[in-house]
């Protein structure tokens, strides 16, 4: 409000243009979906019925009233039983002509039809996959040695096989293919803590803290006063500033603990079912230390993981860590701390596997595992869970290695569900790069920290992207993903 200089105009007409371009063209790019026609913009959508189509109609009016103050003209033309073409018609009646607020309400209407499309058949029942699972039949230690386990094979058709050991016939079910395995390896993420300085009062002593995600890869080899860990503390209500006492091995009645945790935020409530140990905090925390000699301010995360910490074995398990977990817990190719929780498909194959396998057919990939793999879908549709975010890394050789295998039709096997929402998640970011950046005067115009976005996926985005991906292979979003990474390894 009040006079412009020519700079200050300038200056937001340029940046409006700039926002304007970077819209998301999968779901927004107006030109692709829109007909520009008499200064009005103009889009026709089929439905399968006029109750679908009502129900959309009205989502859009609901977004015209509530949030735009901007009302399209819509039309229906009927079609008996082939459906309804529904017709949109933005312009701005005070000016006779197209204004920014326009294009506004139709980047707004494709969300909405986006979302209308997902959302309408994305009912996944939890009580669908509920089912009872006698405490017996859960193994509370891995098969010795490893991979004498049993294995079960299904069939697409569901024909089911059983054989009696896995070293013994998983080489002729992986001959002629190429494997993609996780090699995270875990870290001591679980920590007991108390909430007082005194070893003797046992009333608050044995509180769990469980790391939730280390994040930064780098994170591990920080200093602890340089380090933030988001973390799940087994206790209801924590208040920002509290402080937790690490309860360390070398502690005694006459040596309090010498690292401390204080609370620096309070992310929210960690809700478990009634199996579990009971409900928690989400927060960030801090390291304090204490008089001691036991850890100083230059002790490293990984160290300090490494001395106080202990293996994250499931809680299903329902026992105490053992000596033996530590190696156990861990695949045999693993490599790079990272995962609180085990990539756990991979511990049934031994180096004598690998090695009959042969290095040209296998792919190695990191995705660090965040404790969201613990937490209970507590909402009875199972789209609607809350997910975690994980860091993931491939290197470009890898890459290219498998995309080799898919264009010689060879058959990827991927061991996990790790690795396999590792590929799916760089198929979607190949997806998005693609989409986004066929006009080569935008590659030329595209930020770092935008590139940077190409390669984070957000929980539900996919769905929004797949409605664009139809005659895009694995082959072509793994090779947008190289050539838009050139300076990456």
């Amino acid at each position: 409000i009040g006079p412009l200089s020519v700079a200050s105009l300038f200056k937001n007409v340029a940046k409006s243009a700039w926002n304007r371009m970077e819209e998301d063209s999968y779901c927004n790019d107006i030109e692709s979906t829109w007909t520009e026609k008499s200064a009005s913009l103009h889009r026709t959508v089929h439905f399968e019925n006029y109750n679908v189509a009502l129900d959309f109609v009205n989502q859009v009016n609901d977004m015209s009233t509530n949030d735009m103050d901007h009302h399209a003209n819509i039309s229906f033309q009927h079609h008996c039983v082939d459906g309804v073409d529904v017709t949109l018609e933005f312009f701005t009646y005070e000016v006779n002509d197209l204004t920014e607020k326009d294009y506004q309400a139709a980047r707004k209407v494709n969300t909405i039809l986006n979302n209308f499309r997902n959302n309408t058949t994305t009912i996944i029942n939890m009580s669908d996959f509920t089912y009872d699972l006698k405490e017996e039949s859960i193994a509370m230690f891995p098969a010795e040695p490893r991979g004498s386990s049993r294995l079960l094979r299904v069939e697409p058709d569901g024909t089911i096989q059983h054989y009696d050991k896995f070293s013994n016939h998983a080489l002729s079910l992986l001959q002629d293919s190429h494997i993609v395995f996780n090699e995270s390896k875990v870290v001591n993420a679980r920590l007991s803590v108390s909430d007082n300085n005194n070893n003797n009062d046992t009333k608050n002593n044995n509180i769990e803290m469980m790391i939730l995600d280390l994040g930064d890869e780098n994170l591990l080899q920080k200093h602890c006063t340089d380090a933030k860990l988001k973390v799940m503390i087994r206790k209801e209500n924590v208040q920002k500033g509290e402080t937790f006492y690490a309860e360390e091995e070398v502690n005694t009645p006459s040596s309090p603990p010498t690292t401390a945790f204080r609370v620096s935020e309070v992310i929210g409530p960690w809700l478990e079912d009634d199996s579990s140990d009971g409900n928690g905090t989400e927060c960030w925390v801090e390291f304090l230390f204490t008089d001691g000699n036991h850890s100083s301010p230059t002790t490293t995360v990984g160290s300090f993981l490494e001395r106080a910490g202990s293996v994250p074995i499931p809680p299903y398990l329902n026992r105490n860590v053992e000596a033996s977990d530590t190696t156990s817990y861990n695949n045999v190719y693993a490599s790079g701390e990272g995962s609180v929780a085990a990539p756990t498909a991979g511990l049934h194959f031994t180096n004598s596997i690998l090695k009959q396998i042969g290095s040209d057919n296998i792919t190695f990939l990191t995705l660090h595992v965040g404790a969201g793999t613990f937490k209970p879908v507590l909402t009875e549709n199972a789209y609607d869970h809350a997910m975690h975010g994980e860091n993931f890394v491939v290197s470009v050789t890898e890459i290219k290695r498998i995309i080799q295998s898919l264009q010689k039709d060879k058959p990827l096997v991927v061991v996990g569900t790790t690795s396999c929402r590792t590929l799916e998640s760089l198929y979607w970011c190949g997806v998005k790069q693609i989409l986004q950046l066929k006009d080569k005067k935008k590659k030329v115009l595209l930020h770092q920290e935008d590139n940077d976005n190409m390669l984070t996926l957000e929980q539900h985005e996919w769905r929004e992207l797949m409605n664009h991906a139809d005659n895009i292979t694995a082959i072509d979003a793994f090779n947008a993903i190289i050539d838009n990474n050139n300076n990456s390894k």
